[in-house]
């Protein structure tokens, strides 16, 4: 007989299973909902409201899954990813000096006064590369090569210095960047973050691309502005796409070639956003926030204004979000308030800044690695002083031969890390190419013209040596060249060996009739000379010089009694000269000193022998949108007669205004002035309007140098910081009757004397 089934056994089996099917079921298993991905498109400083509307998702405890976002919604989504609070962003963009931050140069008081003694030139700022390899001139790929912007990108996301997988932060996260050879996107999901977040806002021309992988890239926007389908290759479910492009110009409003590029970007961006949007489903959502033209892609200084509208825009859609935060909420998976992060995500405790080992430097570069390592001043042992290295490196990027210098964290197992500083030479040449032009034209009849160019090959050794030529062609043709020579890593030392060919128009007017010049030489000197100085950090230079001429007066025309001359011109001199002005051209802020004595000898080849000594300040203090600037100039001769081609020369556009250019010559010469500027518009060219007071005169006994003795000028100008320098126009005064009508290109307040 078979056996019995065994009904006993299993009976108790059964009933267990029926008692655990009527169980609920388990937490994990209910918590299992919709994920939500978010998808932030570019739209320069409007990009700002992605913060606005992140605030609002926060409020109705609406959980990011993934974040995606393009160029400037690749820095907010990046930030947030991380695990900053919308209010944390917020302070963040606050913090953030927009206008500096898309410049690469150190701000002028910050620069080498090698650099700052440029601006005494008449040379254009604008250069073309030269590599020196093919000798092959080549222009710059962009306008801003991002050295600034790299630095407050390294800043702000060093917390998550040691994440190269984006899926390990708080919130996974994709920048989307655009392969400028193959026009596709690109989806960067690994990597160093901060370069991550770089690419994807290198919008063409205007910044550098970056190099990821061996492929070029730029602005994301170009391939794929909003990043939808990136946000659902991810993994999402829901998908919240937040829009802030620009607005399309009307026919009217497209003016010139800016315009149009920026026309045929936006329409370009565009097309790409029309189609991600197109792909949205039923249950994603789109926000659009209404900017409009309140806010345009390029005003950062009102990106407070696009967060408050950013909320404005979510909050048009609240009934949407409290139905998409309903669903989320899915019986006993999630408590009536949900966490704005899900717990799984939660930031692991990470110290921001680690403690710094060691210093490595991959140094790209012709010059010395002790160039750059002795201007570096990082403690080992301390965590990272982010404000004292970003000093540093600007101080590097300042040689002016790099591309960039940027710095990153290696970190090691015991949880300390290694800082690598990468400098990065300018691929299209460090040597380069200027121009140079300068214009002054009087009502009375006296007028100025010349133009230029300059060659500077640099380094010529690894301490940074430049040898540059300038050739001028005009009213005052000329050559000269100079060699400089550091003579130590940090430039404290210096020599610098020069010669010259030049000519200047000297002209002499009879005060009392200036209508007519009573005479006009033309000076011609060849010769040169050295000069051994220090440098004072990035404030001043002190120098002593020793020049040798021989030169030639030839006479244009005068009245009888005036004929031409040769001279010989041997001089010692000692000279300072110190800047810490913000702008060279329309300062707002800082203070200019020189000041020169100088000793003329038969000993040193002279053929006339006197002493000259005098200074020259400039202070600016500016409020809102004036600034008052004060200067004072004294220039006297003792010891001998002043030969003609010495003489002190006063008068013009700001040295006595309503007086022809340097029609006033004398052994002694003093001047105070005042100058009122009002900016009236900052742009592309920032423009000004002005008026000034001068006091002063130039007088050939040091007894007639007294209060009575004195001229009293004044002007009224507007003016623009052009590419080619500051351009003025404008009216002078002078006590007598003196008036002039002036056309000025050039810097009128700098020294026409001494060092």
């Amino acid at each position: 007989m078979p056996p019995l089934f065994p009904w006993r056994r299993l009976l108790p089996m059964l009933l267990l299973l029926f008692v655990a099917s009527a169980l609920p079921a388990a937490p994990e298993a209910l918590a299992a909902r919709p994920t939500i991905g978010l998808a932030l498109s570019g739209g320069g400083a409007r990009g700002a409201a992605h913060v606005g509307v992140l605030r609002v998702l926060e409020e109705l405890n609406i959980p990011v899954d993934y974040v995606a976002g393009t160029s400037m919604g690749a820095i907010i989504g990046g930030l947030y990813a991380m695990g900053m609070t919308p209010d944390e962003i917020e302070t963040t963009i606050e913090e953030i000096d927009w206008e500096a931050i898309f410049q690469d140069e150190p701000p002028r008081p910050q620069r080498r006064i090698r650099r700052k003694r440029d601006d005494r030139t008449f040379l254009i700022n604008a250069r073309a590369g030269v590599r020196e390899r093919d000798r092959q001139i080549d222009l710059v790929p962009a306008l801003i090569q991002g050295q600034r912007l790299d630095l407050a990108l390294r800043r702000y996301t060093m917390p998550a210095h040691d994440i190269t997988d984006f899926d390990a932060l708080p919130i996974p996260f994709r920048a989307v960047a655009t392969d400028v050879v193959t026009g596709e996107a690109v989806v960067l999901g690994s990597g160093d973050l901060a370069t991550s977040i770089r690419a994807s806002m290198a919008v063409p021309a205007a910044f550098a691309p970056v190099e990821v992988d061996d492929r070029l890239l730029v602005d994301g926007g170009l391939a794929m502005n909003l990043p939808v389908a990136a946000v659902r290759e991810m993994g999402a479910d829901i998908i919240i796409a937040v829009d802030v492009g620009g607005p399309m110009r009307d026919r009217e409003e497209i003016n010139n070639v800016l315009e149009m590029l920026d026309q045929v970007l936006g329409l370009v961006t565009w097309s790409n956003t029309r189609a991600q949007i197109e792909t949205l489903g039923r249950h994603d959502l789109l926000i659009v926030p209404p900017l409009a033209r309140e806010v345009l892609p390029g005003d950062f200084p009102n990106m407070a204004r696009a967060i408050r509208i950013g909320e404005q825009g979510a909050r048009a859609q609240r009934v949407e979000l409290a139905a998409l935060a309903r669903q989320l909420r899915v019986p006993g998976s999630m408590p009536e308030r949900a966490p704005e992060r899900a717990p799984e995500r939660a930031p692991a405790p990470r110290q921001p800044s680690p403690l710094i080992a060691g210093v490595r430097i991959d140094n790209d570069s012709r010059v010395s690695e002790a160039l750059i390592a002795r201007r570096l001043a990082v403690p080992l042992g301390q965590p990272l002083d982010v404000d004292a290295l970003e000093g540093q490196l600007e101080r590097i990027f300042d040689q002016d031969n790099f591309q960039t210098v940027t710095w990153r964290l290696d970190e090691r197992p015991d949880g300390t890390a290694d800082l690598i500083i990468t400098a990065t030479e300018k691929p299209w040449g460090t040597s380069s190419l200027q121009g140079g032009l300068e214009l002054s034209s009087a009502g009375g009849g006296n007028s100025l013209f010349n133009i230029g160019a300059a060659y500077t090959m640099a380094p010529v050794n690894a301490l940074n040596a430049e040898w540059r030529t300038i050739l001028s062609a005009g009213e005052e043709p000329g050559i000269r060249t100079e060699f400089y020579q550091p003579l130590d890593p940090l430039e404290r030392w210096y020599l610098e060996f020069f010669g010259a060919y030049d000519t200047e128009a000297l002209t002499l007017f009879n005060p009392d009739r200036s209508d007519r010049p009573t005479a006009k030489y033309l000076l011609t000197r060849a010769g040169g000379g050295l000069e051994f100085g220090r440098n004072l950090g990035q404030w001043g230079r002190i120098g002593l010089r020793y020049a040798r001429y021989a030169g030639e007066a030839g006479l244009r025309f005068g009245d009888p009694g005036f004929r031409g001359y040769s001279f010989d011109s041997g001089i010692l001199g000692l000279g300072v000269y110190a800047d810490t002005l913000d702008n060279a051209n329309f300062p707002r802020q800082g203070w200019l000193a020189t000041a020169f004595a100088n000793t003329s000898r038969a000993a040193l080849g002279a053929s006339d022998e006197y002493d000259q000594a005098g200074f020259n300040a400039l202070y600016s203090h500016a409020w809102d949108r004036n600034s008052l600037l004060a200067g004072l100039t004294f220039a006297t001769t003792f010891g001998g007669d002043q030969p003609p081609q010495a003489r002190y020369r006063l008068g013009g556009f700001l040295n006595l205004s309503g007086f022809n250019q340097m029609e006033l010559s004398g052994e002694h010469m003093g001047l105070a002035r005042a100058i009122y500027l009002r900016e009236l518009q900052r742009g592309l060219v920032n423009t000004y309007a002005g008026a000034s007071l001068e006091v002063g005169n130039v007088w050939d006994e040091r007894s007639d140098i007294r209060l009575d003795r004195q001229r009293v000028a004044g002007s009224l100008f507007v003016g623009a910081d052009t590419f080619v320098g500051p351009l003025y126009l404008g009216y002078g005064y002078a006590d007598g009757g003196f008036d002039a009508l002036y056309l000025f290109l050039g810097r009128p307040w700098r020294s026409r004397f001494g060092n």
